[in-house]
């Protein structure tokens, strides 16, 4: 019963505030993921409130938000979503004007639809703040949550001294991941940064591996 009433719920609206409304959840859930601090109404937020709040045809730049880590308040992102149109060097003055709090701002993520060209990416390259690049379409489902997912644990830095000293090894011996693969997107994985990775199945209570993201 509780199926069939999501499925006319979201017939009643239209693709576009349903696209958005999983990006945006995904997003919320990468952000948690990630140790910034994100409301639980944002984490439950149903699609007919999605709807009555940002509308049956939401306007990207009214998804966007700013937030700070849980462990270091200091550490604020920023996300801005971006519509159709093509990402520019002369559209980056525009997204520059919407940062807010520039000086105390340590990523900005930029939710994108469409391609950003050379140039533009050029020019992100000075921006005083990191800044992220990740596709709607990929926020569409949450990769973490696949039934055949391994579980994921970024080490910290002592962490990943001792996995190294206990096992004598140089982090470029580790099996590698790709700083574009999608769980290293997910979790804005930087280059150097180690992942515990443990799978869990049938034929074996746990098998942990561990790849350093290049």
């Amino acid at each position: 019963m509780a199926s069939e009433c999501m499925v006319r719920l979201r017939h009643e609206g239209t693709i576009e505030s349903i696209r958005y409304f999983e990006c945006r959840r995904t997003l919320m859930e990468m952000l948690r993921d990630r140790g910034y601090n994100v409301s639980e109404s944002d984490l439950t937020l149903t699609l007919p409130e999605f709807r009555s709040r940002f509308g049956q045809y939401p306007k990207p730049e009214s998804l966007g938000l700013i937030t700070s880590h849980r462990n270091n308040p200091s550490n604020k992102v920023q996300v801005m979503f971006r519509g159709n149109e093509d990402i520019k060097k002369k559209t980056l003055m525009e997204i520059y004007s919407q940062i807010v709090d520039r000086e105390n701002l340590s990523r900005l993520i930029l939710i994108v639809q469409s391609k950003m060209t050379p140039y533009a990416r050029k020019d992100l390259e000075t921006c005083q703040c990191k800044v992220e690049i990740i596709k709607l379409a990929d926020l569409v489902v949450n990769v973490t949550k696949h039934v055949l997912q391994p579980k994921y644990e970024i080490l910290t830095a002592d962490e990943k001294q001792e996995l190294l000293r206990k096992h004598k090894v140089e982090a470029n011996q580790l099996p590698l991941m790709l700083r574009t693969d999608a769980i290293a997107s997910y979790y804005g994985l930087e280059k150097g940064q180690v992942v515990k990775i443990t799978h869990s199945g049938e034929m074996f209570n746990s098998l942990v591996t561990y790849r350093c993201v290049v």
